[in-house]
């Protein structure tokens, strides 16, 4: 009796021995288990190209194989993103190569000068885009030579070659493209949603806990750091997804709209922390006091007490609907809080930051807006999606294709001279090395990463090549045999950290393994075709190293002050659409000098202090463009604006302590001048300048960007992180100058 009382609690029953086993199953699953199908996934499509390679009797079945390696991600949708854009750079370099034969097959020295500017061009294409769109340019690139160089001699055969190699890489993409969709597939859709889903919730308890002055700046500073890669991380996945599914389409341009809102709440939401910082500093307790309803009220509407933030795109109607109550009441509450002031300059510090609590609850109701909009990708989006517009930096891409240029000529040069039966190898390689690792933060790390990877690929690929496949015999057998050496590689490139190690093993072994229609077993061919890619990737190495290297203090200079001049892109750049353009493009170009910034120095910190006072800056800027330019404004009034852009691009051109003087004098004049009982704006307007609402609240809008910017540029540091690099900072501070200062 007793032990059949026992039995059940030490039997393998669901509540004990078996539960652990599937806890473990998960475990396993969500860590090195996703890795595992990946290497699977990648072995099975690389067969296949292989095996169809060879009963259609392709000329080089180990291109197909090749072109799986290269191609393999993951998730589908970023497997048929680099697909589609590796099969375009093909196309595209297999008629440009066609057409230098043409032109040049008579003249080695032209073909070759010709090829070295096509793979410049490409490479400085390259690192003006991004994303899959940037590996089309260098597919363009050193597809060009990897059909023009063998064809060059042997030129009557050029067509067949370059439409042998189109064949193998597109068999190659669409064996890839079929595994990895039907086989267990894991699609960036559903991840992408998710991530949506966790941002505005994490966005919206940011809001919350900044309004109510909850987070310090350490703080701060790290959750703007957040969302920046978000922002950069979310429209790689987006456009890889629009590959995936048509439900990822439908809903493409929507979450292209809701990226855009989100950078655009994220710099309202600094402003208004900037805004209650400078009041703390100038200790204008009264206006603070005034405000601190108008700030609890809006973090009350995003999340009322003793309620849960939207779970769901579908839950955010009451969201909605309390911003938008907010925004009507806010007028009035705003007026409220002015009566409680005394001095003109306390009333223009309260009607600032009413201004900036109506514009950011406004840009926080369209975040949430296109957010809801994902629910029902039928319908209508709320506006029309703008493009996201990177930062393409024109001396870092001139000089990215100068090197290209530079290193296939040196290798081409050393290539002819020594006649050398592989040097076709090494300038391939240092091509495709120039060209992929252009638009890196570190290239040089990686191409050694790369170049480890190509000695541990020659080594497996002499194992396999002359040690175990002359053994066997059939298709099964030579997969078995190639198995655990293709695992290897595949395995290093599922890990991040050993990516790059992995992808060159996987380059070597399946460029090297000799696996043709008429298959060669010759270690003396094997090995100068390795140590041709081994020169390769070294000497591309050494350009990085040597030729203007990415992390170069010169070039660390060009780009923060590239940072500096995205402020004359505010001031003078057209103004349709300049507002998203403007925030899209100084992001983009942070994210590119964060990925090099050293963080234990704390350069970090200083590059994104000063990239969010230029968004603070021209933000204010376009904003007194956008009402000069409204058409609303008396003549005099829209000149005074038009004359204070033109005196902010003078200070931001030379950042002087004089011009910045000058600058702060002449914005006080101009905002006296905009006073509604100002003699110079009833002489311009007439006497119905009270009753014209709308003129009215264009004036509201310039005086709080006049203010804005004049608290901007009264802080000594807000100042130094506008200053370009080169012009250094003042000479000593200047004194914090009073808002009503005229």
């Amino acid at each position: 009796m007793s032990s059949a009382a026992t039995a059940p609690e030490v039997g393998p029953g669901p509540g004990t021995g078996a539960e652990p086993w599937r806890a473990a199953l998960r475990t396993w699953q969500a860590q090195d288990g996703r890795a595992w199908i990946f290497v699977a996934k990648t072995f099975i499509a690389a067969l296949l190209a292989l095996w169809i390679a060879f009963r259609i009797g392709l000329g080089s079945p180990r291109t197909a194989m090749l072109t799986v390696f290269i191609v393999a991600q993951p998730q589908t949708g970023l497997v048929l993103a680099k697909g589609f854009y590796r099969a375009a750079g093909t196309l595209v370099g297999s008629a440009m190569a066609l057409l230098l034969l043409a032109l040049f097959a008579q003249q080695r020295e032209l073909f070759l000068g010709a090829l070295a500017l096509w793979i410049g061009l490409c490479t400085a294409g390259a690192t003006r885009t991004r994303n899959f769109r940037a590996y089309g340019y260098v597919l363009a690139g050193y597809t060009a030579c990897l059909i023009g160089l063998p064809a060059a001699q042997h030129p009557e055969l050029s067509f067949a070659i370059a439409v042998t190699r189109v064949s193998e890489v597109l068999l190659g993409i669409f064996c890839a493209g079929v595994v990895s969709d039907l086989l267990l597939p894991q699609t960036l859709g559903s991840g992408l949603i998710a991530t949506v889903r966790d941002g505005h919730q994490a966005f919206a308890r940011f809001v919350v806990e900044s309004l109510h002055g909850r987070l310090d700046a350490g703080a701060i500073e790290q959750a703007h750091d957040r969302f920046l890669a978000q922002v950069i991380a979310f429209e790689a996945q987006r456009d890889a997804a629009f590959f995936e599914s048509p439900e990822a389409r439908l809903r493409s341009g929507r979450l292209r709209l809701m990226n855009a809102d989100f950078m655009a709440a994220t710099t309202g939401i600094h402003l208004l922390h900037q805004a209650r910082l400078r009041l703390l500093t100038r200790q204008q307790t009264a206006v603070l006091a005034a405000l601190q309803p108008l700030y609890a009220a809006l973090a009350e509407a995003v999340q009322p007490a003793g309620e849960a933030l939207p779970a769901r795109a579908a839950d955010t109607p009451p969201l909605l609907a309390r911003l938008a109550a907010y925004r009507a009441a806010l007028p009035a509450r705003a007026a409220a809080a002015r009566a409680q002031l005394a001095t003109p300059g306390e009333q223009l510090d309260a009607d600032t930051v009413c201004e900036l609590l109506q514009r950011f609850a406004g840009e926080l109701h369209d975040y949430t807006d296109s957010y809801r909009s994902l629910a029902t990708p039928g319908g209508q989006p709320p506006r029309p999606a703008p493009a996201y517009v990177p930062h393409g930096d024109r001396l870092g891409a001139a000089l990215a294709g100068l090197r290209a240029v530079a290193v296939l000529l040196a290798v081409s040069v050393f290539w002819i001279a020594s006649a050398w039966p592989s040097g076709i190898g090494a300038v391939s390689i240092a091509c495709i090395v120039c060209c992929l690792f252009a638009a890196l933060p570190a290239p040089v790390a990686a191409a050694k990463g790369l170049s480890i990877g190509f000695a541990a690929g020659l080594i497996a690929s002499f194992c396999c090549g002359l040690l175990v496949l002359p053994q066997l015999d059939g298709f099964g057998l030579l997969a078995a045999g190639m198995a655990p050496f293709v695992m290897i590689g595949v395995r290093l490139l599922a890990t991040p950290r050993h990516a790059g190690i992995g992808a060159g093993y996987c380059l070597m072994f399946g460029s090297t393994i000799g696996l043709d229609n008429l298959t060669r077993y010759d270690p003396a061919l094997l090995l100068n075709e390795g140590f041709a890619a081994l020169l390769g990737a070294l000497v591309a190495t050494l350009a990085f190293a040597l030729i203007v290297p990415a992390g170069s203090r010169r070039l660390r200079r060009h780009l923060t002050g590239s940072l500096h001049q995205q402020l004359r892109m505010a001031c003078f750049a057209p103004t349709a659409g300049l507002r998203h353009r403007f925030e899209n493009s100084t992001r983009d170009l942070l994210g590119q000098l964060l990925a090099g910034a050293d963080r234990g120095t704390g350069e970090d910190r200083a590059l994104l202090a000063r990239a969010m006072a230029v968004l603070e800056a021209g933000r204010a800027v376009i904003e007194l463009r956008e009402v000069a330019g409204s058409g609303g404004l008396p003549i005099g009034t829209r000149a005074g604006l038009n004359a204070a852009v033109r005196v902010i691009a003078r200070l931001f051109d030379t950042p002087d302590a004089l011009r910045r003087q000058q600058a702060l004098a002449a914005l006080a004049r101009i905002d006296t001048r905009l006073l509604p009982s100002a003699p110079e704006v009833i002489v311009d307007a007439g006497d119905d300048v009270a009753a014209d609402i709308g003129e009215q609240a264009a004036l509201r809008r310039a005086r709080a960007a006049l203010h804005l910017l004049r608290s901007l540029l009264g802080d000594d540091g807000s100042h130094a992180a506008l200053s370009s690099p080169d012009a250094g900072t003042d000479p000593e501070p200047l004194p914090q100058v009073p808002p009503d200062a005229a």
